[in-house]
């Protein structure tokens, strides 16, 4: 890197914990309740992404009465009584990264989620990754609007204090993710996980990585 990192923020959902393919079924399985189809091509557009937009997507797509709020209720539901005797796995790599960071380097490592800080924290102790965890910045705890919008990036860049965006990586894997830490004015290095690469994430990208461990030779 030209500029010494001091701070990685690392999106959680996808890179941290392999949990998108739990919200897809879920998704796709709570639209089916009421009775809307929603495929896996738009599920991919749904994720990380703020509240209001998605609003609008359901009544485009599936007409007035589509009510994403109750739909979302029942994607939580079934998500929940998975959970009741399942664990969200940390993706692979991800402790390997963390402790490397922690014993090789003075960068400070953020969480910015649109998921709840009490879901991160959670899913992050449920898999021994929170001590390595300096702040925790969450849509649903701390902006207004969710991902593409650049807030919650800005959020975490006062939060941690920085006074010079070149010191700072960003980890995302989907495209409402990648953008809105674009729009930040951040360095964004892109981890596949469902979503595909395609022109506009490398277009808005520094890396794209297949896995998390690559981002160890990058901070070297």
């Amino acid at each position: 890197m030209d500029r010494k990192i001091k701070y990685i923020f690392f999106d959680f959902d996808g890179v941290i914990i392999d949990s998108e393919p739990l919200y897809q079924r879920f998704w796709i399985e709570a639209c089916a309740d009421e009775g809307f189809t929603l495929t896996v091509e738009q599920e991919l557009t749904l994720r990380s992404q703020d509240h209001e937009i998605t609003t609008r997507y359901f009544k485009e797509k599936f007409g007035p009465n589509a009510d994403y709020d109750l739909i979302a209720n029942h994607r939580k539901a079934r998500m929940n009584e998975y959970l009741k005797t399942h664990q969200i796995p940390a993706k692979q790599g991800v402790k390997e990264v963390f402790e490397y960071i922690k014993n090789n380097t003075d960068i400070k490592i953020a969480i910015v989620s649109s998921s709840s800080e009490e879901y991160v924290k959670l899913h992050a102790s449920n898999n021994d990754v929170l001590q390595y965890i300096d702040k925790i910045i969450s849509v649903k705890n701390h902006v207004n609007r969710g991902k593409p919008y650049p807030d919650v990036y800005l959020k975490a860049l006062e939060f941690m204090g920085v006074k010079d965006k070149d010191e700072v990586l960003v980890l995302e894997d989907s495209p409402n993710g990648v953008t809105s830490a674009y729009n930040a004015g951040l360095k964004v290095i892109f981890i596949k996980d469902l979503s595909p690469k395609d022109e506009d994430i490398i277009n808005k990208t520094i890396y794209q990585f297949e896995n998390i461990k690559e981002l160890i030779d990058v901070i070297k």
